[in-house]
């Protein structure tokens, strides 16, 4: 059964969405807000009842089951407290599961929050309950204190192939303006690494110069080097252009313009995320975008 099942039994009782992750980007999408909602009234029970909600969670004609979707619990080891969709992982510590490109998806997991934060995304491929076949997965965990131990868990859920946000991309420049300020150009190595979690659906990052030299790009690699000051889009934009004419008074900003998705060459409609670092004496541009058609 696909999410929109999800979408439609939650939309009746989703009553809010939090602050978390990007901060100022607030989900555009339903599916999103509604999946937030759902994760926070889990981890909620979860911080009432401890671990004796996993069984709430696993019932298969209770709330919690909800066509694809279903709540997992694990702890800050990477064992599997709950996980109605598996029951095979209960109790195993899974820390070196990864997806086919490699990504650590319960170290990925647990590194959103090992540092105090709230809540955060992980995105991956991962095969729907009783599949098989292997999609893109998105999951929202948050930290939960269970009252058995007074120790904190990660509960969770995910949603397959859900629409991209705004805030998946200002996550993920924000991060990689972080690494370049701190490690420089080392950095791209990690940028392209399909283990990490740079790359995913159908965003990614790339890194320009102030002079218009595209400096890094996983999903065009044979624009590294170029001069792309003179691209056009199909409307005759110059998305280079734009986007440092957006950077002249400011250190962010969003910019449109029509440019392929990865692997295809129908140029498709876009709105990168754009921020200025500075990475030893150079200003550099580093950029992430959503696409709509």
């Amino acid at each position: 059964m696909k999410s929109n099942l999800l979408v439609s039994l939650l939309a009746c009782y989703a009553l809010f969405a939090l602050p978390f992750g990007a901060g100022a980007v607030e989900p555009e999408h339903q599916e999103t807000r509604n999946l937030i909602d759902f994760v926070t009234r889990a981890a909620n029970l979860f911080e009432q009842d401890g671990i004796a909600a996993c069984k709430e969670f696993k019932t298969p004609s209770g709330p919690w089951l909800l066509g694809d979707a279903y709540i997992f619990v694990l702890d800050f080891e990477g064992k599997t407290i709950c996980h109605p969709a598996r029951p095979s992982h209960e109790g195993r510590r899974l820390v070196e599961l990864r997806d086919p490109d490699g990504k650590p998806i319960i170290e990925l997991i647990i590194r959103q929050l090992a540092g105090g934060a709230p809540d955060g995304w992980v995105h991956y491929l991962w095969p729907r309950p009783g599949q098989t076949v292997l999609t893109w997965k998105s999951s929202y965990v948050r930290r939960a204190r269970s009252p058995d131990d007074g120790a904190f868990y990660i509960v969770g859920s995910g949603l397959y192939q859900m629409p991209m946000e705004k805030f998946f991309v200002v996550d993920r420049v924000e991060e990689a303006a972080e690494l370049l300020a701190d490690h420089g150009t080392a950095t791209f190595a990690t940028l392209r690494d399909q283990a990490g979690g740079f790359l995913f659906l159908d965003a990614y990052v790339f890194v320009m110069s102030l002079e218009g030299i595209e400096r890094f790009n996983p999903a065009f690699p044979e624009l590294e080097g170029r001069n792309v000051l003179d691209i056009q889009d199909r409307e005759g934009k110059y998305p280079a252009r734009e986007m440092l004419k957006r950077l002249e008074n400011q250190d962010a900003g969003w910019v449109r313009y029509y440019w392929p998705r990865p692997n295809e060459q129908k140029p498709s409609r876009k709105e990168a995320f754009v921020k200025k670092v500075r990475v030893g004496e150079e200003v550099l541009i580093v950029g992430a975008g959503v696409y709509y058609d």
